[in-house]
């Protein structure tokens, strides 16, 4: 029989240690690793980014959506009204669409950043590009993060605007924070569109590396459209108004500080 009294006290602690943290956490420290390997599993990208360049152009706008999305409910408007708003006679619109991709939220974020890079990579290599600027909502805002870290390991010459529409933070699953200390840090230019009321780790704080504006209030009077779709919708009519910051126009960029929240109420 065990004698309880022979059982120093540390002995005992190093039992309670064992039975009520360690192996408890066994469980949550081996999903979390299958989790992680499971998001950054090689993946054949080759279907969703294999889109014709054309290798003339010098000014490219790609806009990805998010998750869930298509290119329906925004982004091929967006392209038609900045295609329609430049003047640049070499010049590419992308509505890209990586839904393959962005309908799997448990990957949606790694894959998201690998697709961008792999454009990056495309771009320099297969067009005569000299400005990008791209546009990413929700989990798309990874496409625009990897695209922007391509294009700037290759070369600083190229200027490259980043656009955030109510951007999720997290990374992989694990790092929440991820997008909030990465968007913003790679590009020329980048400014950001967020809806306080989603809930959505990322869509809804100040980017500290972006000119945020803060939608919010003109959101609320469009109840039809849900919080984290309503940043689209505002950046969309924005754009078409002139309305936007953007780094061609370099006296209106520079006019923002970053980590500094705007709010447009009106």
């Amino acid at each position: 029989m065990l004698n309880i009294n022979a059982i120093s006290k540390k002995q005992l602690v190093r039992w309670a240690i064992w039975l009520l943290v360690i192996i408890p956490g066994i469980p949550f420290i081996l999903g979390s690793l299958g989790f992680i390997i499971y998001a950054f599993w090689p993946r054949d990208l080759s279907s969703v980014i294999n889109i014709p360049l054309n290798e003339e152009s010098e000014f490219v706008s790609i806009s990805a959506h998010g998750v869930k999305d298509n290119v329906n409910s925004w982004s091929d408007e967006l392209q038609n009204v900045i295609n329609h708003n430049n003047n640049e006679l070499a010049q590419q619109n992308i509505s890209f669409n990586w839904s393959e991709f962005s309908d799997k939220v448990l990957i949606c974020s790694v894959s998201a950043k690998r697709i961008g890079y792999k454009i990056g990579q495309r771009l320099i290599k297969e067009t005569k590009v000299k400005s990008i600027h791209v546009i990413g909502h929700s989990c798309g805002a990874f496409v625009a993060l990897g695209l922007c870290e391509a294009i700037k390991e290759q070369s600083t010459d190229i200027k490259i605007q980043t656009t955030y529409l109510d951007p999720v933070s997290v990374y992989a699953g694990v790092f929440w924070n991820y997008g909030i200390d990465n968007f913003g840090t790679c590009a020329d230019f980048s400014d950001s569109y967020i809806d306080t009321r989603d809930g959505v780790p990322g869509s809804n704080v100040n980017l500290p590396h972006t000119a945020t504006f803060d939608v919010t209030e003109l959101g609320v009077k469009n109840k039809n459209i849900q919080p984290h779709s309503w940043p689209t919708q505002y950046y969309l009519e924005a754009y078409r108004n002139k309305k936007v910051p953007l780094i061609k126009e370099t006296s209106q960029h520079q006019r923002y500080d970053l980590d500094k929240l705007i709010t447009i109420e009106h």
